[in-house]
Order: C-alpha cells, then sequence, then structure tokens
C-alpha cells in the first residue's frame, strides 16, 4: 500500500497562510490533493500539518472534504511523517509539498515506479529533474 502525506502548514515565512489562499476557485491545498489523487499508483493520501492553533484551519478544511489528517510536532517534521504513517501502516510513504499546485500525477508515479522497481530504501526525484531540466525546487543546504 502507498501512501501520499502532503506536508501543509499555515507558517510559511515568505508567503503565511498559502496553502489556503484561493487559487482560480480552488484552495492551493485542495489542487495538491486533487493532483495526487490523480496518480494511479498513489492508494490512499493523507495531510499531514502541525498541532499548533494556526494550523487547525487545515485540520477543518481536509475534515470538510473527506481527507484522512494527522496534527503532530511542529518542529520536528520526520516525526510528524513517522507519526502520521502509523495511523495507516503502509507499505511506502510518498512525501509531497503542499505548495506545489501544478505538481505532475505522471511524475508521482514515475517516481513510485521506479522505486518499487529498484526495490529503493528512499527514492527522489530533484537530481533526475534537475538533469531533465525540470522544475523544482533546490535543496537549501547544499544548494543542489
Amino acid at each position: 500500500m502507498i501512501l501520499a502525506i502532503i506536508q501543509a502548514r499555515m507558517g510559511a515565512t515568505r508567503l503565511p497562510g498559502k496553502v489556503l489562499l484561493d487559487l482560480e476557485g480552488k484552495l492551493v491545498l485542495e489542487r495538491v490533493i486533487d493532483r495526487v489523487k490523480a496518480a494511479k499508483l498513489v492508494d490512499e493520501v493523507m495531510v499531514a500539518t502541525t498541532s499548533n492553533e494556526k494550523d487547525k484551519p487545515i485540520v477543518a478544511f481536509c475534515n470538510k472534504i473527506g481527507i484522512k489528517v494527522f496534527a503532530g510536532s511542529e518542529d520536528d517534521v520526520l516525526d510528524r511523517y513517522y507519526q502520521a504513517a502509523l495511523e495507516v501502516k503502509p507499505d511506502h510513504v510518498v512525501r509531497i509539498t503542499a505548495d506545489c499546485p501544478l505538481m505532475d500525477p505522471n511524475v508521482i508515479d514515475a517516481v513510485i515506479k521506479r522505486h518499487l522497481d529498484k526495490t529503493a530504501d528512499y527514492t527522489a526525484n530533484i537530481i533526475e529533474a534537475v538533469r531533465r531540466g525540470l522544475p523544482c525546487r533546490r535543496h537549501r543546504r547544499t544548494g543542489r
């Protein structure tokens, strides 16, 4: 079972609350959820946010549209993912950020397929994306 966990919080430094901003009639988070759901190899979608009061609107939105949501540590993102995954107990977890409303479901499927074909422990698409000239967020610490 493949679980996609979408990391979402309201406390972005450059544009606070961006995940719940309207983007052509839908919230940014809703657009991300729709695109992740369109990936054929994803079995379930969940949103992971923080237990901080400012992230309660994310929880309320997910409850309203029937998406599983987990609220955990604000400071420990890895633990937030881990605790969210424990609720579902998937075989594989796909990490998605909620600030990418143009994410391509075909790219999600391609990364999952490669991960499964290679029986990898961890798979990322950033190096391949850079090589192929695809848009991606560069790693902050290394500048890659």
